[in-house]
């Protein structure tokens, strides 16, 4: 996977968790959204933000590596997207009348698995390569 793919993800995650931010922060409570499910949106913004400025990190070193990042960096994505995007669904569908819950909210944990699973990976693959 290009540097350019991390960077864009990067950014890309970036610019979501900012904007869902504010949203979290300035208009949930205004729907009725309680403050416990503000504080799991706020957590789904949080990881976003995380996974981006992770991502432009490993963009602008990619290049330093020596071996390849593409398991590592779908495994971040994907569980980033899974992590986050469950929880944002389990906030917002049901002020839409959408009661799916009980099918998005096993996703949460198993994004987040993935999402540790992809910067663990990452991690142990750095340390074998580089014991010296």
């Amino acid at each position: 996977m290009s540097d350019k793919k991390f960077i864009l993800i990067g950014l890309i995650f970036i610019v979501l968790g900012i904007v869902l931010g504010a949203i979290g922060a300035h208009y949930l409570e205004t729907i009725g959204i309680p403050d416990d499910q503000i504080d799991s949106f706020t957590t789904g913004t949080s990881y976003l933000l995380y996974n981006g400025l992770g991502s432009i990190a490993i963009g602008g070193i990619a290049h330093k590596f020596d071996f390849e990042l593409t398991t590592h960096y779908r495994a971040i994505l994907w569980g980033t997207i899974l992590f986050s995007g469950s929880i944002f669904a389990l906030v917002l569908l049901p002020v839409a009348g959408i009661e799916i819950n009980k099918f998005i909210g096993p996703i949460t944990p198993i994004g987040g698995l993935v999402m540790i699973f992809g910067w663990l990976s990452m991690l142990i693959k750095y340390l074998r390569t580089y014991k010296s």
